[in-house]
């Protein structure tokens, strides 16, 4: 694993550590979701499950673009990173099309609240 890329599923965990603290627990209790975030140079996908918004494992896997997620975040690791470390505004990546996120509008708004 590059260096970059162990920065991105760090990043990944990191997001998904923000599950747990006490503000998000609350927001997120009722959730039973699929999350997987895309990363084409890589040619793979890191997915977990949330059971009443308690991330399980991460798994990684390569893109399958026939299965189906309750969330899928499609971007670049640049991007991932830059919108991680406040040095890109999602949305800003997200109207530029380097960030793509695929659900239902509530869940993503919801999910902003960690990014």
């Amino acid at each position: 694993m590059s260096e970059t890329e162990a920065q991105v599923v760090n990043g990944i965990n990191k997001v998904l550590g923000k599950l747990s603290e006490e503000e998000n627990r609350k927001r997120f209790k009722k959730w039973n979701k699929t999350v997987a975030f895309s990363f084409k140079e890589y040619d793979k996908t890191w997915t977990t499950t949330l059971t009443a918004g308690v991330p399980g494992d991460l798994v990684e896997g390569p893109i399958d673009k026939s299965k189906k997620y309750d969330i899928l975040l499609i971007t670049n690791s640049t991007t991932w990173l830059g919108v991680l470390n406040k040095e890109i505004k999602a949305m800003n990546a997200f109207t530029a099309g380097d960030l793509k996120i695929k659900g239902k509008m509530v869940d993503l708004l919801k999910l902003k609240k960690v990014l």
